[in-house]
């Protein structure tokens, strides 16, 4: 390989796991990410990789969707950006997903599970170290499952540390966070055909004139979106301190004018049992 490749800039991962003929890259991947109790045999991709969708659009948002065997959706998004939003945006678009299966003749108890997936380069939940975290509608109070058709993971790569032996839920993890510092794919990665698959996907971003100039304006156009919501993030919280500092001054102020208020008050009192008036 002629350069690094970082394989969560949204191009290189769409093209690893949403381009037509990846699909068993894609069924690895949801194996190995979900460890589900059935596995998955087969899903077909529902908005396939296409070049052409990054060259006109450098912000687009971009994800995978699939459907596999059973209907069960699947939407898959790598974000490097983690504002406060992010999980208004993550319900947002789960459930933007879910209603779609509603059609004329529909009825509820057709609907099938969607199942999101976001992998997180940044660390977004400070509160712990896990860096899988699995939401559902659920009763916590009561420990009770309204429903198992709303499923939202979301990884965290930086939380994810590497263990002593790897097992097969750390394999895509592993390649997501690190992938961008390698040329080559590591020893305990290699025996695994769909990784290798993935590496040569790299490669092809590293070899090929286009692609390279793809992924370079990809990178571009990231940091552009970054810049900016960084600066809108500063923005925001100098106006947050602003308001504060001025709800702080006009109490200040009010309890001052109470303090005020209440030694007149006192004043008149003990003028009035003295029988003198204020000056």
């Amino acid at each position: 390989m002629k350069y690094f490749i970082d394989p969560t800039v949204d191009c290189v991962f769409k093209a690893i796991l949403g381009m037509e003929g990846n699909e068993d890259l894609l069924v690895h991947f949801l194996n190995c990410i979900l460890m589900p109790m059935i596995p998955i045999v087969s899903v077909t991709i529902i908005n396939p990789y296409n070049e052409k969708t990054f060259l006109d659009d450098k912000l687009s948002i971009v994800d995978i969707k699939a459907i596999n065997e059973q209907g069960v959706k699947y939407q898959i998004e790598v974000q490097i950006a983690t504002p406060k939003s992010l999980p208004k945006r993550m319900l947002y678009t789960w459930s933007d997903i879910y209603q779609t299966q509603i059609k004329t003749g529909t009825n509820y108890s057709q609907l099938q599970p969607v199942i999101s997936i976001w992998l997180l380069t940044n660390t977004f939940f400070h509160e712990d170290t896990k860096p899988h975290h699995h939401f559902q509608v659920w009763d916590r109070d009561n420990d009770l499952l309204l429903t198992d058709n709303c499923s939202i993971h979301v990884f965290e790569l930086a939380k994810w540390q590497h263990p002593d032996t790897l097992q097969a839920n750390d394999f895509w993890l592993y390649f997501f966070k690190e992938g961008k510092n390698w040329k080559e794919l590591p020893k305990s990665l290699f025996n695994v055909p769909q990784l290798r698959l993935a590496m040569k996907t790299l490669e092809q971003f590293s070899e090929r004139e286009a692609e390279y100039h793809l992924y370079q304006s990809r990178q571009d156009a990231i940091r552009v979106q970054l810049t900016q919501e960084a600066e809108f993030e500063e923005e925001r919280a100098l106006r947050e301190q602003a308001e504060i500092r001025a709800d702080k001054a006009e109490t200040a102020a009010k309890n001052e004018t109470a303090r005020a208020d209440a030694a007149e008050a006192q004043l008149k009192a003990l003028l009035a049992k003295t029988g003198k008036t204020p000056d």
